[in-house]
């Protein structure tokens, strides 16, 4: 087999594989079985995306929304009782500032701590914490780290307010 009959293959293969990721046709089980790894109650909302799952781990008790996308690929970690609510983004990939930018890639990883929520739309960046119990509003772009029990929305995300221990804002 010449090699542009191999690249053709492999790119069929690869769409294959896409398409079935993000069409839901992959089980969850499938999908959870490629990750780092994960606790129980991992609620996977078909379609979703997930590059490189085998640097992505979840807690216990997680829910990820339909037509999320979580590029793993700079260690994604995702805390227990965190909900990720649809069409977030979770990037741990992007692009060095200086020139040449085409072809280079630069990975940080992002952790996302217990009790969170990421509202829909959401985008989070390469680098960036969230700490424990924080909430991301909907349509944020979360550029650097969250502190614990903090509301950030806006672009780029700001603190709102914090959320005290016992529940009250």
């Amino acid at each position: 087999m010449g090699g542009a009959a191999v690249l053709r293959r492999l790119r069929v293969s690869f769409r294959s594989r896409l398409r079935a990721a993000i069409t839901g046709h992959d089980s969850e089980a499938r999908i959870l079985g490629r990750c780092s790894s994960h606790g129980h109650d991992v609620r996977l909302r078909m379609p979703i995306v997930i590059y490189h799952p085998e640097a992505l781990s979840f807690g216990d008790e997680v829910d990820v929304g339909e037509f999320v996308v979580l590029r793993a690929s700079g260690g994604l970690t995702i805390g227990s009782r965190v909900l990720i609510a649809a069409q977030a983004v979770l990037t741990t990939r992007g692009h060095p500032e200086d020139l040449p930018r085409f072809g280079r890639v630069v990975d940080a990883p992002i952790v996302i701590e217990d009790d969170v929520w990421i509202g829909a739309g959401a985008i989070v960046l390469p680098g960036v914490t969230i700490g424990r119990g924080a909430i991301v509003a909907a349509g944020a772009v979360v550029t650097s780290s969250v502190a614990p029990m903090t509301i950030v929305g806006g672009v780029p995300a700001r603190p709102i307010r914090s959320i005290q221990q016992d529940g009250s804002s």
